[in-house]
């Protein structure tokens, strides 16, 4: 009998289910946990449900009809929501950085290209007329500016996030700068770093070339100053060469494939779970580019074999 496709959500589970096992993250934590569910179960649903952007209610009424997923994750029935929401809960937040490190790990590169950039996310999916700041006086009327602002260390060969870094904007790129280039070069080391204006600093660019070992490509912010009027040494360097490839144009289009593909906005209200549903949208990125890579290399040899 021909055996059945295995289709994309069934892959993209299998991703999930592979990266807690490559960060050694046990089924059942716990001596006296219930053995019904688990991490694996609960971590797997809640990277689904935002690949969907849905609903807790949803993803688990979706769930009840996908018997195949039921089975990989060795689980009889769905669990019921409120048992989901609560395991959200429980998570930490370097749980979620660990699984999506897991994935650039694998990689078979020694050394990879990096770009860090930042893009921000709608903290609320009410429309922009009711997010409108209310007062009698029209001309003191505002909309709220507040946002959540995402920060990304990408692996721009594989189009996979290394760390990143979750903060309510509007805020500096700087802030975050320093520590996440430290954090993706323990992960995996930097061949090389681009980033755009927002990111020019001289000790960024120190921490690069001298720690990284890597090669500086942050864009300059004022070209037109000429060399002699320009404090620090490795920004001097910067503007006497010139860039020949633009690498951080995939760094852009990371972000737009994430915005794309699990939505920009989430559904929590409070901070702590909007950083963890953020979080989980990073993985869910991750994971469905391993489930596509992993869909279109057996096609290839499928069709080599005909």
């Amino acid at each position: 009998m021909k055996e059945k496709r295995r289709t994309i959500y069934y892959r993209f589970v299998e991703q999930v289910l592979k990266a807690l096992r490559i960060a050694h993250v046990r089924r059942f934590p716990h001596k006296h946990d219930p053995k019904k569910y688990g991490i694996w179960a609960h971590a797997a649903l809640l990277a689904l449900k935002q690949l969907e952007d849905k609903s807790y209610r949803f993803i688990v009424d979706m769930l009840e009809e996908m018997q195949g997923i039921l089975a990989l994750l060795d689980i009889s029935q769905a669990p019921h929501w409120t048992t989901l929401q609560k395991a959200a809960k429980r998570l930490q937040g370097s749980f979620v950085g660990k699984l999506v490190a897991s994935y650039v790990q694998r990689t078979k590169s020694q050394r990879i290209r990096a770009g860090i950039d930042s893009t921000g996310l709608q903290p609320t999916r009410a429309s922009s007329y009711y997010t409108t700041i209310l007062k009698k006086d029209k001309k003191k009327r505002r909309k709220i500016r507040r946002h959540i602002k995402l920060s990304t260390v990408v692996d721009l060969d594989h189009q996979l996030p290394i760390c990143f870094k979750i903060r309510r904007g509007p805020a500096s790129d700087h802030l975050d700068s320093e520590n996440l280039v430290k954090m993706a070069h323990k992960i995996k080391l930097l061949k090389s770093l681009d980033a755009d204006k927002g990111y020019t600093k001289e000790r960024l660019r120190a921490l690069v070339v001298e720690k990284c070992e890597a090669e500086d490509r942050i864009k300059v912010k004022n070209p037109e100053v000429p060399v002699w009027r320009t404090k620090g040494e490795y920004l001097k360097k910067a503007k006497r060469r010139k860039l020949r490839a633009n690498y951080r144009a995939k760094c852009e289009t990371y972000h737009s494939v994430l915005k794309r593909v699990t939505g920009s906005t989430v559904r929590a209200k409070t901070v702590h779970m909007q950083n963890k549903e953020v979080g989980f949208k990073v993985l869910a990125c991750s994971a469905l580019r391993r489930a596509m890579s992993s869909l279109f290399k057996e096609l290839f040899y499928r069709a080599e074999v005909k």
